[in-house]
């Protein structure tokens, strides 16, 4: 072997990240981490450069949630001391990233008060105690529950309506259709589970707003603009619409409205991009017919209304009622 060929790593070490500290319990000095074959992964933490590494594409991720791969950040996250959290808990769960919210490409972890700030770079502490009850495990590494996820994004919006964290929760504790099923499967949590959160968070900077919102979460509004044309109802002065209103409940094919008021038979559709294929719009006439036919009022609105703040669904249902 030729005295510049460094010595080989004991086979523990062939792929996956390791510490100084690894080394010395398998008898290697820590000088091996400065050859040219071993690259830096972070602050004490080291690699073999051929290990094949993992992406998170093969995860389904659209764009990486972290700024490691999915092995390298389950080793980086215990060495900060903390738990996954705001931002890069967003995205680790694959919720929406509201627009107040810039991803910075950096590492957001969560330490309990007193233990300072993680030095490590590329990482972002949030002096914040996670009970053990809302942490989870994805892909090995520790992160915020979906709910505590959900608490941490208050603490990020600005001050102002809840509306865009209503909006959020609404997604969460929604039963999101199967596609190609006709089916809808099981939601990502519960109201229930959101407020068992909020209890266990205690006080931190966005409870009040966590608070407000909570309290207008509901079940079944299949997108955000069925959340704003409630809350626009709502805040008019209108009496809340219910949400996935079936026009005779007593028949399972009987065709089923975004939000509606059944004592007064007003049903309120909200139609999305998807709406614009022949097809849909045939599924839309035979349905807007069926309410029709059985003295239901239907009206129909679009991103127009969205832009609009719902002025033309709050005159109409103004208009309408008894």
């Amino acid at each position: 072997m030729s005295p510049r060929e460094p010595a080989p790593l004991p086979a523990a070490f062939s792929d996956l990240p390791f510490g100084a500290a690894d080394l010395r319990r398998a008898g290697v000095s820590v000088e091996r981490t400065r050859r040219a074959d071993l690259r830096r992964v972070s602050q004490g933490l080291h690699r073999a450069r051929e290990a094949e590494r993992g992406e998170w594409a093969d995860l389904g991720y659209p764009v990486d949630p972290l700024p490691w791969v999915p092995e390298e950040a389950a080793a980086v996250v215990p060495l900060t001391g903390g738990v996954v959290s705001h931002l890069s808990a967003l995205l680790l769960h694959r919720l929406t990233v509201p627009p107040w919210v810039r991803p910075d490409g950096r590492l957001h972890v969560s330490r309990r008060h007193g233990r300072g700030v993680c030095d490590r770079s590329g990482v972002v502490t949030h002096g914040r105690s996670v009970p053990q009850e809302d942490v989870v495990a994805l892909h090995g590494i520790a992160v915020t529950s979906v709910e505590r996820t959900w608490l941490d994004l208050a603490s990020l919006m600005p001050r102002g309506p809840v509306d865009p964290l209503v909006i959020a929760g609404d997604a969460l504790v929604n039963r999101p259709w199967i596609a190609g099923d006709g089916r809808r499967g099981e939601p990502v949590t519960s109201v229930e589970a959101l407020r068992a959160a909020l209890r266990r968070a205690g006080r931190f900077k966005g409870v009040r707003a966590a608070r407000g919102a909570l309290d207008l979460v509901r079940v079944g509004a299949d997108s955000p603009p069925e959340t704003e044309l409630r809350l626009a109802l709502v805040d008019a002065g209108l009496p809340e619409p219910e949400l996935q209103v079936s026009g005779d409940p007593g028949d399972r094919f009987a065709p089923v409205a975004d939000l509606g008021y059944r004592d007064w038979r007003l049903a309120l559709q909200y139609d999305g991009g998807h709406h614009r294929s022949r097809e849909q719009q045939a599924r839309d006439a035979r349905r807007d017919g069926w309410f029709h036919d059985r003295g239901w009022r239907s009206l129909r609105l679009t991103a127009d209304d969205r832009l609009d703040g719902f002025r033309r669904a709050i005159a109409w249902v103004r208009r309408h009622r008894p």
